[in-house]
């Protein structure tokens, strides 16, 4: 009994739990990709400084003269905050999350880490909470911004928050799986980074400002309420502004806005099929692991 007794208490403390293994491995991922990324001065005038400015030039530069009363002025200030908030949300998901994996490749760190008992997912886990909070960060800083110029924010609903942040959770992951995809097939953090960039600013003016302003987009409107750049910024605009004309402009080019339901389930499709791709792509290319965990 007593030689029995000793043998159990020499197992290793991590047998059958491998789930706190993988939670501890996942957190110390999240925690140095958040210090990189927000250490990173390129990083934070991309992701924060560059959407801001931008919403400050729209207001001053290309709003003056416009025959907009003073009474939707907040509302319409509001509502151009939310799509410049999330424009640097998908520069923070795609191009700052890119790149940064590019230069990891670039730099072989993961020769390193495929020959330590490392959880692929936990990685790729750790690194999406790190760029989720980036992406948030950078939806406030407009938002904040924009509070400070005269917008007007109202929760249109009390689940108003929870909408939101699932909807930027949804979001994020979907371009930060897109961002893995580029950063494995380009590898060049120069080169990932100008595709993202690229990618981000591209997908905001085709789609009529994502979605801020329909007519701006050439193909038929409703696309706009399925879109994974679009349709979360219609979405998120719907619960932050209160005034319809500050609503991403739904209601003046006769653009129902998505229900709440409607769009956070199809978000939810976005990410759930992005994050298998993630997940494959994270162990069979950068991990080279094959079905390994």
């Amino acid at each position: 009994m007593v030689a029995r007794s000793e043998h159990t208490t020499r197992t290793d403390p991590r047998d059958g739990r491998p789930f706190a293994a993988w939670r501890d491995q996942a957190r110390a991922f999240a925690e140095r990709y958040a210090r990189e990324l927000f250490r990173n001065k390129a990083v934070l005038f991309w992701s924060l400084a560059f959407p801001v400015g931008f919403y400050l030039l729209t207001i001053t530069v290309f709003y003056k003269g416009a025959d907009i009363p003073a009474d939707v002025w907040p509302a319409v200030k509001a509502g151009t905050a939310v799509t410049y908030g999330m424009f640097g949300a998908v520069i923070a998901s795609l191009n700052s999350f890119g790149q940064q994996l590019a230069m990891d490749l670039e730099a072989d760190r993961y020769l390193q880490y495929r020959a330590l008992p490392l959880s692929p997912s936990a990685d790729l886990a750790g690194r999406m909470v790190a760029g989720l909070a980036l992406s948030v960060v950078a939806l406030l800083a407009v938002v904040g911004v924009a509070m400070g110029t005269g917008a007007s924010f109202t929760l249109a609903e009390p689940v108003s928050v929870p909408v939101v942040l699932l909807a930027m959770t949804a979001f994020a992951v979907f371009w930060m799986v897109v961002a893995v995809l580029v950063a494995t097939v380009v590898r060049d953090p120069r080169y990932a980074s100008i595709i993202t960039v690229s990618v981000a600013i591209g997908s905001y003016f085709m789609t009529g400002f994502n979605g801020g302003d329909p007519s701006m987009f050439n193909g038929p409107a409703w696309l706009l309420n399925w879109l994974p750049n679009s349709l979360p910024t219609r979405l998120v605009a719907d619960h932050l502004v209160a005034s319809p004309a500050g609503s991403a402009g739904a209601t003046a080019d006769g653009l129902a806005i998505p229900g709440t339901v409607f769009g956070l389930s199809v978000m939810a499709v976005y990410a759930a099929v992005a994050l298998a791709v993630g997940l494959a792509v994270t162990r069979r290319v950068v991990y080279k692991r094959g079905v390994l965990p």
